[in-house]
């Protein structure tokens, strides 16, 4: 059950805390046949470091060693970040952070709205059908000489 933590203003600490209490309901964990995970990932949506799915990107795999290289606009990279509160990010930490995708049995998102559809429509809770993809490019002009 990934939740965002997008910032320190954002409602995605709701996602993560609404995860937790779910798993907390009594008598009713020790009745699942699979394991449940709580995973909550930081700027996905590239608020810091410029580059969209960076922690989902590590756990499907798919982040290459060069993104722990990628700075936020005070050049500090995705590897340094984490040694403020003393953690240290390797080669070797990015490869097992990669979940073999045979031991994924289901995968659930909570997520607060970002906008005001739901209460137009007098809806306390939706589930979507599906979701909008991010890229982000860098800008180049041509000269024709």
């Amino acid at each position: 059950m990934p939740g965002y933590l997008m910032g320190l203003y954002s409602f995605g600490i709701i996602s993560v805390v609404s995860a937790l209490k779910v798993l907390s309901i009594d008598g009713k964990l020790g009745e699942l046949k699979r394991p449940v995970e709580v995973i909550a990932f930081s700027d996905e949506e590239r608020v810091r470091f410029q580059s969209t799915f960076i922690g989902s990107a590590a756990i499907a795999g798919i982040l290459p060693v060069s993104g722990l290289q990628i700075t936020d606009k005070s050049g500090v990279t995705i590897q340094d970040a984490p040694k403020k509160i003393s953690i240290e990010v390797t080669e070797e930490h990015l490869q097992q952070l990669r979940y073999d995708p045979k031991s994924v049995w289901g995968y659930v998102e909570i997520h607060i709205e970002q906008g005001p559809v739901l209460e137009w429509v007098g809806v306390p809770l939706g589930v979507v059908k599906g979701i909008a993809g991010q890229t982000r490019l860098k800008a180049f002009s041509f000269v024709h000489n």
